[in-house]
């Protein structure tokens, strides 16, 4: 199904709250490098960065607001901020694989499925929440999703959900403007350092210019750099992509901020599908000990996956109670994304899929901020 089809939404001024979710995951990105910035470790260590002078910026004053400033000036201060484990405020993933597809199903389905224990590419067979909302009556055709990895087809079943999905090296297609065509020529032109992520700028900017002409109630963006660089061991680089990403988010703010459709309408949430190794021989990695089994010689089973269960979440808008970092009496889980995204929207996605965890308390208002639409809700077949 074509992203960029002729039929286009009108940006109408809304007249009440209509509540719309858009829903970002930076991938593999450490909670350390979230709520404390760049370690020095890394940072000087001539195996992960060719020259350790150039992040000497990154390391001085407030070292997270330096890397992600929109994270720490605004999201902190508007919003709240959970996975900083040194204030107890705990998330995690509960699948036991700890890598990106099962990671990926758990946030979207509400379920951590054993039967999905690696990134082989096969089509999801659980329904994730952006497939049933989209088959809800007030939302059908206003869900999509852009993503870096092409994978990202597989983990929302494009056959199946028939969702709008731009992922991987795709063009945009449809009804093109001059800026899409020019996308299109820059991606075609533009080498990735992977054959099969491409590089997040397009992610991002084919994101902005579908919010601006389709006005989506939903959308998803997943961005993948953080990963791919982390794996190839490239901590500068890494750091880089955090950085890029901060501004990334931030730019997609403004732009909703400056829209009447989405302006004071919607809830930004962002999270991750999986952390990272905790020390310097592991921090490049994750997954469990059967996933990392022969694939990490030098290293002992526990250090390669000590710490790659351990995720955040950021929040902001007008749903959204200004907490700053949020102490969580009991962890967070990944699995409870997808019951908060339908939530936001006024949705319980519970009542679809029985064995989904419930949302995550981010306030106790949203529910009376977005109504409830449990008579129009549909199952999926």
């Amino acid at each position: 199904m074509s992203l960029f089809s002729p039929q286009l939404m009108a940006a109408a001024e809304p007249e009440h709250f209509s509540p719309k979710v858009v829903l970002v995951s930076i991938d593999g990105l450490r909670w350390q490098e979230l709520f404390y910035g760049a370690d020095a470790q890394l940072a000087n260590d001539s195996r992960y960065v060719r020259d350790p002078k150039l992040l000497a910026p990154l390391l001085k004053g407030h070292k997270a607001e330096k890397l992600m400033p929109f994270f720490h000036q605004v999201i902190k201060k508007q919003g709240l901020l959970v996975g900083d484990r040194h204030q107890g405020s705990l998330m995690n993933v509960s699948n036991k694989a700890r890598v990106s597809y099962p990671g990926y199903n758990e946030m979207l389905s509400g379920v951590a499925d054993p039967g999905i224990n690696n990134n082989s590419k096969r089509y999801n067979p659980n329904v994730t929440v952006l497939e049933w909302l989209n088959q809800q009556a007030d939302l059908q055709g206003k869900v999509a999703a852009f993503g870096s990895w092409d994978m990202l087809p597989y983990i929302l079943n494009v056959p199946r959900s028939q969702l709008p999905v731009n992922a991987g090296f795709a063009s945009a297609s449809g009804e093109l403007t001059p800026e899409l065509h020019l996308l299109n020529k820059l991606q075609r032109q533009t080498p990735s350092p992977w054959p099969s992520v491409r590089l997040d700028v397009f992610t991002q900017q084919f994101s902005l210019e579908y919010l601006k002409r389709k006005k989506p109630t939903l959308l998803y963006v997943a961005f993948g750099e953080t990963d791919d660089f982390a794996h190839d061991r490239q901590y500068d680089q890494y750091l880089w992509a955090a950085q890029r990403t901060d501004q990334f988010i931030a730019e997609l703010w403004q732009q909703l901020q400056d829209d009447p459709f989405y302006r004071n309408q919607t809830t930004l949430l962002i999270t991750t599908d999986h952390g990272r190794g905790r020390h310097a021989d592991s921090w490049s990695h994750h997954g469990s000990v059967r996933a990392m089994a022969g694939y990490l010689q030098k290293l002992t089973a526990s250090a390669a996956v000590e710490g790659s269960d351990e995720i955040w979440l950021a929040a902001l808008g007008p749903a959204i109670t200004p907490q700053g970092v949020k102490s969580t009496a009991t962890p967070w889980w990944q699995h409870q994304v997808a019951s908060t995204v339908a939530e936001l929207l006024g949705y319980d996605f519970q009542a679809f899929q029985y064995k989904a965890q419930a949302a995550l308390p981010l306030t106790s208002s949203s529910q009376q901020l977005a109504g409830r639409h449990n008579q129009t809700q549909t199952s999926a077949p």
